[in-house]
């Protein structure tokens, strides 16, 4: 009796076995993880936001709105991409990759470190994505208050920040529907994308 009880609480999917193993984090490990992520949001925001001034400091208005769409657009895509790996099973991409298909290895490594590749995703890029496009939301103020002097500036500030807002949070919300119903096919593509990569890296 105790034997098919261990049985039939054993996990009947590889990707619940990943999960159980990913909630075991030994403290050191996880220490050094943090320090991974700091490091890693440090030199992103240091690179965007120099970015981001350097185009938007001197920028007129059909630049300020296109680097603004840009960061929303990035955004959206890697919080799909977060999503997606989160939301995805494991064993899709073993069989997949036993037959040879061209990414379908990197696709196992990415949803073996879900948590880590979504927190970069979701978290770090998609943050300072939506930070720099409210700075850029700043510059594109500046330029109506200019344009209209006579329109209070606090006004056009709530009215373009808003938009941004709504624009990105209307994005990520398609998108997590979108990252939810597609998983496989997402995470396939992107395996697919840095299998690309690592072609040239060996040439």
């Amino acid at each position: 009796m105790e034997t098919n009880k261990n049985k039939s609480q054993k996990p009947s999917d590889t990707r619940e076995i990943i999960i159980l193993n990913n909630k075991k984090l030994k403290p050191k490990a996880n220490k050094i993880w943090l320090v991974q992520v700091f490091i890693i949001s440090l030199c992103l925001s240091v690179s965007f936001a120099f970015i981001s001034q350097l185009t938007l400091s001197h920028a007129g208005l059909a630049l300020a709105l296109f680097m603004i769409l840009l960061l929303v657009f990035v955004s959206v895509i890697t919080d799909i991409i977060g999503v997606a790996i989160t939301a995805c099973s494991i064993k899709p991409f073993l069989d997949l990759s036993q037959k040879g298909i061209r990414g379908a290895d990197i696709s196992v490594k990415l949803i073996k470190n879900a948590d880590k590749v979504s927190s970069i995703c979701a978290d770090v890029i998609g943050d300072i994505c939506s930070i720099l496009s409210g700075a850029g939301g700043v510059a594109i103020s500046v330029i109506f208050c200019n344009l209209f002097p006579g329109v209070s500036s606090i006004i056009i500030s709530i009215i373009i920040s808003s938009i941004i807002a709504s624009i990105t949070i209307l994005g990520k919300a398609i998108g997590k529907t979108y990252a939810m119903n597609n998983p496989v096919s997402i995470v396939l593509r992107v395996g697919k994308y840095l299998s690309f990569f690592r072609k040239i890296k060996k040439k």
